[in-house]
């Protein structure tokens, strides 16, 4: 009996360990183009209507590599979207693919996952200087490396803010630093 409750104690403890546990994924992915549109002309633009849609074609020449390449997009929007923008968004598209097509694109990424034995964090707001945090609290700056500053190991973090008085999304930006065995904020702009 005693050999029972000791295996049955085991695997309770066991598998509420995990529960407890804190595990978040940071990946960065980055993808960029092997060339580069250095001029456009012939640029022309067609919008029609369909429904209560309506469609912005765009056609264009672009030097790429010192040779000129016929490019065509399309967006699509509703009837009451600025044909400006939407024209622009096919524009943007236009160029994504020619260059695509064209030069090809190279793509780099990097996935970490970080687990402790923390409770699961949430993203935290309002930090001031000399705050502690744990790096799961905040978003780390997409392509940000660790970084040494004056012995100390840092890296930039994001801080997503709403101003309820203006409604706006505030960005802040966080330099965080290892200090005494802690995450401490030593700048914030």
């Amino acid at each position: 009996m005693k050999i029972h409750n000791l295996v049955s104690f085991t695997l309770t403890a066991l598998i509420t360990l995990p529960s407890m546990a804190e595990c978040y994924q940071e990946s960065s992915t980055v993808n960029q183009a092997k060339s580069t549109i250095t001029e456009i002309t012939d640029h022309q633009k067609f919008v029609k209507t369909a429904g209560n849609h309506q469609i912005c074609t765009v056609i264009f020449k672009a030097k790429i590599n010192n040779k000129w390449h016929d490019a065509r997009a399309e967006s699509q929007g509703n009837i009451s979207d600025s044909t400006d923008q939407l024209c622009s968004k096919a524009m943007h598209l236009g160029q994504i693919k020619i260059l695509e097509k064209i030069g090809g694109t190279t793509i780099q990424g990097s996935q970490t996952l970080y687990c402790n034995d923390f409770d699961i964090p949430q993203l935290r707001t309002g930090l001031k200087k000399n705050d502690k945090f744990r790096v799961s609290e905040l978003k780390p700056m997409p392509n940000a490396q660790l970084f040494q500053y004056r012995g100390s190991i840092c890296r930039y973090f994001l801080e997503s803010d709403l101003d309820m008085t203006t409604n706006d999304l505030m960005q802040w930006q966080i330099v965080g630093c290892i200090i005494r065995d802690e995450w401490v904020v030593v700048d914030k702009f």
